[in-house]
């Protein structure tokens, strides 16, 4: 009865070092490892694009006054971004696969991935990101920015409505929301992988909009706990940006469409008010999730 007794103590005392909290320093080096990976295969994913002898349209191409040359350049263009994006992916999940291997944190214990969509909340987090996008607009407007570098048909659809969303919530939501929320809570997980998303989008009028629509994303992540969740919601803001580009609209302005006057100030007036009321709610919702250091609230 004692060597049992004994036994069972004995393996009380080894069961919370081998579940034990993961450590704060070992989060940010966990996240640093994230951004790194990412920056890494996107410059790398565009090197073996070209070594595989995919190529980018010529300046002869892009700066012709033939209509047909400019959108085969476009075609290029997209089919170029989209192949090094996809090869992009490949080499930035190989590399957090075997540094997770490495760390022995199984990947289930950081992301979030159950397979739930709700139509309802896809709707409004669709809804709550064109708020956001037109409450920053008259300062993102006063930003250089130009997105003609994606390119455009059917090559941008891809990149930008399958492969984008796919890749990018899964590390900026995925890997970076989850070893940031394991180690240090939801709001910091929250805001930082929201900022990274948004500085990586290097562009400057689409940063700001981008590190906003971060937040909506990473509520939804969070409230959901579903990346398929999120990878729904930005494919789906991302096919609507890509519409508004087919048909020549994609640098209309809110303000443009609307004609500036009393109509425009009062949409922007209620998409602000409902914007700055959402991010609130959802910065408290988030502050509620603690550490994995802490018990969850």
């Amino acid at each position: 009865m004692s060597e049992n007794i004994n036994n069972e103590a004995v393996k009380a005392s080894q069961t919370p070092s081998s579940q034990s909290s993961p450590s704060p320093s070992l989060g940010w080096i966990d996240a640093l490892v994230v951004i790194i990976a990412f920056a890494v295969s996107m410059g790398l994913g565009g090197v073996l694009c070209l070594a595989l002898g995919v190529r980018m349209p010529g300046e002869a191409m892009t700066t012709s006054f033939d209509v047909e040359v400019l959108e085969a350049a476009a075609s290029m263009q997209a089919r170029f971004v989209a192949i090094a994006y996809l090869l992009s992916m490949v080499i930035c999940y190989a590399l957090l696969f075997i540094y997770f291997r490495l760390r022995k944190m199984p990947l289930k214990e950081c992301v979030y991935t159950r397979f739930s969509v709700s139509p309802i909340r896809l709707l409004t987090g669709y809804v709550l990101m064109w708020f956001v996008s037109i409450a920053v607009e008259p300062l993102s407007s006063l930003l250089p920015g130009d997105q003609d570098a994606l390119g455009s048909g059917g090559w941008l659809l891809i990149s930008a409505v399958l492969l984008a969303p796919l890749f990018e919530e899964s590390i900026f939501r995925g890997y970076l929301g989850g070893v940031l929320r394991k180690s240090y809570g939801g709001l910091a997980a929250w805001i930082i992988s929201a900022v990274v998303f948004g500085v990586v989008h290097a562009i400057p009028s689409v940063i700001l909009t981008a590190t906003l629509s971060g937040l909506v994303l990473g509520y939804y992540y969070f409230r959901t706990r579903s990346l398929w969740m999120v990878v729904a919601l930005h494919a789906l803001n991302n096919l609507t940006a890509c519409f508004l580009r087919m048909i020549d609209m994609g640098d209309v302005s809110v303000r443009e469409m609307l004609g500036g006057g009393a109509l425009y100030w009062g949409v922007y007036a209620f998409c602000t008010l409902v914007a700055v009321a959402a991010l609130v709610s959802m910065g408290r919702y988030v502050k509620g999730i603690k550490s994995d250091n802490n018990s969850l609230k």
